[in-house]
């Protein structure tokens, strides 16, 4: 493997062009503004409206150089912020590879939701590429357009109006571009796979002898998919299974046990049966009972460790497939002095490639249960032509007329999930000069995405019910189906004993491709005046007003037979109910800034500001954001800044409308079972009010699970605080310091629990008289839930709050040049209060393996002629498996290691008009500690392991 890469690598070099710029990402202490920009000249940075001088904002605002990301090895905006600790666990190829937005690049700041982070594009909103949220596709837009990505957390929603919870992520395009720039990349993992591929291009320049400039660009990327066996053996799947030895909490024996091997017997790719009280395979004709080397969970649907069986995970899909072209131009014209004219385009279109595994059912009425009837797996029946001779023996000496068989259907194609999307955006603005003073604009804006989804290979209900009961010809004893209707419709039987490939006709009867359609559209037109109000003794008071007005829409269509029940049913694909909803909202806005005092002993530099927008929606009415802030620079060098915020987020089209479905859950473990019914003495009073007299010795069929949207909901609010100082010492030239506390609060937390979080809310209140045990409906002679409403509500609270440090150091070192630049966030809370008031609700992330106390990054660049060469060091503090427990006997492994990543790149300039380079990914090819869940972990350590690209960019 090791030499194809490195002939992958080799070819690549000369195939491929691609573009490696070096430069130092920079943190909130470092320039924001233009490359090039005269210290002290004025530039809108991301939070506020009002251009001032760069380091002279209250808000913390972090960057990241696209140059530079590619430089080591990255090929997309959302990789590029894999940079910054500041966002969490952003949406991306390998975060959500066949759900509602499979494919799509979304960021999570403080992962805290990407529906409470703001994504804008010079400033301004786009339209989302989701299917029910707000969430933008910064994958949409062509790095070769990408100048740099300005993150600012907190206090943003005033500025820039709802969904800026968390902060707001600005994406800062290129405009002045002169000469043709085309650059690439290829790259592959050591083991010959994951390969990623870019392509760019980008020109601009001057026109009507200078009055006017264009600039225009485009890139192609490609994204290979990873699936689980390109990195584990089939056999490997850790997995924690209730301990069998347990007597109960705290009596010093492990809760759970560690099952490195686990297998379901039920779920090979051979039939397989449940009879007499044991399981039994069928392999090449012939029948064996199934072997577990160590068995838990005992009984028809046992779970093993070792021995026959299949690892229901050795088909998942760590990373999707993408292939990307996305274009974006723009046209700015001076119409006269004092007006000018711009115009933009953006276009792009994106093809994901996702997989399911394949089709399996057994004996549980969860199988196909729906509208349609005919629900269950298959039987086995005597008159049955493929029966072999060894079950029919079997069912005869058993007096069976019937016999449930289990399994994987291997032999037929794996169902897929593809979204074929294409986006664009179109926008004019018209703005110069008010006076001597002020400056205007107007803008309009409009935006669309349209994401054309195929479920492939689903199997069609009916026909796959028709076809799996064969019978025998009475006149040919060929094998048909046993559903005279069926027949008529052309049913082609297929053999449910068989492992061999599955024919095309029988393809074509069984399966069919679900096709659904989502289009976002958003329209937005507005106006702003901002410049300096009058004069003070300290410098001028500077204003910014505005006004905007914006409505969205979002229509989803489904495939009829979907809608018919027969492409959706019980643990197979999910119902979507369509939508055809809009909103529209007009929204006011002010800033100011204040100087007080400059130039004055203790009080270099004082100056305060605030912000107000006002909002009115069609759904949910008027809303009010807020932000005040204040600089304050003692002495040369040292300054103090903080923000105050209050933010909003209205219920996206999801949470407000999507309609209630009905799905029956699989086998789930109650609160009130064996295992968990002692976890407290609440819980345990608790279970028995509810009539649950003696713990549930075995998992149970789950409960009617009750989802939807709720038009009811209210907007969440926050309010956030940040406080920090920057620090440049003048004795020691070109060293910034920051260091900024955050605290994030949001209340009326939107949110859908789980049927099983519900579950167990509802027996962990004080009483059971409390508003979750009312979504929980039990049978009065089991016990058993039986239904369970889990739609939207207003109800938790969430908070986090932390640290970060930020370092960036500039100097000439040995006839070249130093670059050093950190990143650094410590998370000190954060915490989701279920209920409020009662701590037994309360959820703890901050410490735990996906939330970890501590990231950091650093980049050490060194440029000594034409020679650039960088290291990227990541770091990921220690971390606990689960904090959320019952006990310290929980789990027998809590402790989950520190990691440290290191990534090289160097880059050697050829002339003024080439530069080729190379890199490697995770040099030391750390892997996350092989524990269940982590061991495959995607989005905190990373799966793919060490990592091997080649760079080359040509400027002309």
């Amino acid at each position: 493997m090791r030499l194809k890469a490195s002939l992958f690598l080799a070819t690549s070099a000369v195939t491929l062009m691609a573009a490696a710029v070096p430069a130092v990402a920079q943190q909130a202490s470092s320039p924001a503004g233009d490359e090039g920009s005269q210290a002290g000249e004025g530039i809108v940075v991301t939070g506020s409206r009002i251009a001032r001088p760069e380091l002279q904002s209250p808000m913390p605002v972090s960057v990241t150089s696209m140059e530079q990301a590619i430089d080591l090895g990255r090929i997309s905006a959302i990789e590029a912020l894999e940079l910054d600790p500041a966002l969490g666990t952003n949406q991306n190829l390998s975060s959500d590879v066949r759900g509602w937005d499979a494919g799509i690049s979304a960021v999570n700041l403080r992962d805290l939701g990407t529906n409470r982070s703001l994504t804008l594009i010079d400033g301004q909103r786009r339209v989302s590429g989701s299917a029910r949220s707000s969430a933008v596709d910064i994958g949409m837009i062509p790095v070769s357009m990408i100048d740099r990505i300005e993150v600012v957390t907190g206090g943003a929603a005033a500025i820039y109006g709802a969904d800026a919870v968390t902060g707001a992520v600005n994406v800062i395009t290129k405009r002045d571009i002169e000469g043709l720039h085309i650059s690439g990349l290829a790259g592959i993992s050591e083991q010959g796979d994951a390969a990623k591929y870019l392509v760019s291009a980008a020109t601009g320049g001057k026109f009507a002898d200078g009055r006017g400039t264009f600039s225009i660009g485009g890139a192609y990327s490609q994204s290979n998919p990873l699936i689980y066996t390109d990195r584990f053996d089939w056999r490997d799947w850790p997995t924690y299974r209730a301990n069998p030895e347990n007597t109960g909490i705290d009596d010093g024996i492990p809760d759970r046990v560690y099952s490195p091997h686990t297998r379901q017997l039920y779920y090979d790719y051979v039939p397989t049966y449940w009879l007499g009280g044991k399981r039994y395979m069928v392999e090449g004709g012939n029948v064996r009972e199934s072997k577990c080397d160590i068995e838990y969970s005992p009984g028809q649907y046992a779970v093993c460790d070792g021995g026959d069986g299949r690892n229901l995970s050795d088909r998942d899909q760590f990373q999707g497939g993408l292939k990307s072209l996305a274009l974006m131009g723009r046209l700015d014209y001076q119409v006269t002095d004092a007006i000018e004219f711009g115009t933009y385009f953006s276009y792009a279109r994106q093809k994901y490639d996702g997989t399911y595994n394949y089709w399996r059912d057994d004996s549980r009425t969860t199988y196909f249960s729906g509208p349609v009837p005919g629900g269950r797996g298959a039987s086995a029946m005597l008159d049955n032509p493929y029966l072999p001779d060894s079950v029919r023996q079997v069912m005869l000496d058993n007096n069976l007329t019937s016999l449930y068989i289990d399994r994987t259907y291997g032999n037929f194609p794996e169902r897929e999930e593809d979204h074929n999307r294409e986006s664009y955006t179109i926008g004019s603005s018209l703005g110069g000069k008010l006076g001597s003073r002020f400056k205007w604009e107007a803008f309009w804006q409009y935006g669309r995405v349209t994401d054309n989804v195929t479920e492939a290979n689903a199997p069609w209900k009916s026909h796959w019910i028709a076809a799996r009961d064969a019978i025998a010809d009475p006149v040919t004893g060929d094998p048909i189906c046993r559903d005279a209707a069926a027949r008529a419709q052309g049913c082609v039987p297929f053999d449910i004993f068989s492992t061999a490939p599955a024919t095309d006709a029988q393809i074509k009867w069984a399966m069919a491709d679900r096709h659904e359609k989502r289009v976002n559209t958003q329209q937005i037109y507005g106006a702003n005046i901002n410049g300096p109000l009058f004069a003070l003794p300290y410098g001028d008071v500077s204003v910014a007003v505005g006004a905007e007005h914006r409505r969205e829409t979002l229509r989803t269509t489904d495939d009829p037979l979907a809608l018919a029940g027969e492409l959706v049913y019980g643990a197979g694909p999910s119902e979507h109910p369509e939508l055809d909803e809009a909103f529209s909202v007009s929204e006011a806005y002010g800033e100011l800034v204040v100087p007080l005092l400059s130039d004055l002993p203790f009080a270099r530099r004082l100056e305060v500001e605030g912000a107000y927008r006002y909002s009115d929606y069609s759904t949910v009415g008027a809303t009010h954001a807020w932000k005040a802030g204040a600089m304050w620079s003692p002495i040369d060098g040292v300054s103090f800044r903080g923000v105050r915020s209050r933010s909003v987020r209205t219920p996206n089209f999801g949470e407000l409308y999507e309609a209630k479905v009905e799905t029956l859950t699989g086998a789930y473990t109650d609160a009130c079972s064996l295992a968990l019914y002692y976890a407290s003495a609440t819980r345990a009073a608790n279970c028995k009010a509810l009539g649950i007299d003696t713990p549930f010795e075995t998992p149970r069929i789950g409960p009617v699970v009750v989802t939807g949207g709720n038009p009811d909901l209210k907007p969440e609010t926050s309010n956030s605080l940040t406080l920090g100082v920057i620090l440049q010492p003048s004795f020691v030239p070109g060293l910034d310091v920051t260091v900024d506390y955050w605290d994030i609060d949001i209340k009326n937390v939107i949110t859908q629990f789980s049927y099983a979080t519900l579950i167990r809310l509802c027996v962990d209140a004080p009483t059971i008289d409390n508003p979750y045990c009312a979504r929980v409906t039990r049978d009065p002679a089991t016990g058993y839930a039986t239904r369970v409403e889990s739609n939207q509500l207003n109800a938790a609270r969430l908070y986090a709050r932390g640290i970060d440090i930020g370092l960036a150091y500039h100097r000439p070192l040995g006839g070249g040049a130093l670059n050093l630049s950190f990143k650094g966030s410590y998370l000190l809370d954060k915490v989701t209060e279920t209920t409020p008031g009662i701590p037994e609700g309360d959820i703890v992330y901050d410490g735990a393996w996906g939330n970890p106390r501590f990231r950091g990054n650093l980049l050490a660049g060194y440029k000594i002629d034409d020679l650039n060469v960088t290291l990227n060091t990541r770091f990921i503090s220690a971390a606990t498996y689960e904090l959320n427990t019952d006990s310290d006997e929980a789990y027998p492994q809590q402790h989950i290691p520190a990691k440290v990543y290191n990534d090289l790149s160097i880059q050697y300039d050829i002339g003024d008009k080439y530069r080729i380079g190379f890199g490697v990914n995770n040099i030391m090819n750390t892997m996350p500690k092989y524990l269940p869940g982590i061991y495959r972990d995607t989005s905190i350590y990373g799966v793919v392991g060490r990592y091997f690209f080649t760079t080359i960019n040509m400027n002309f």
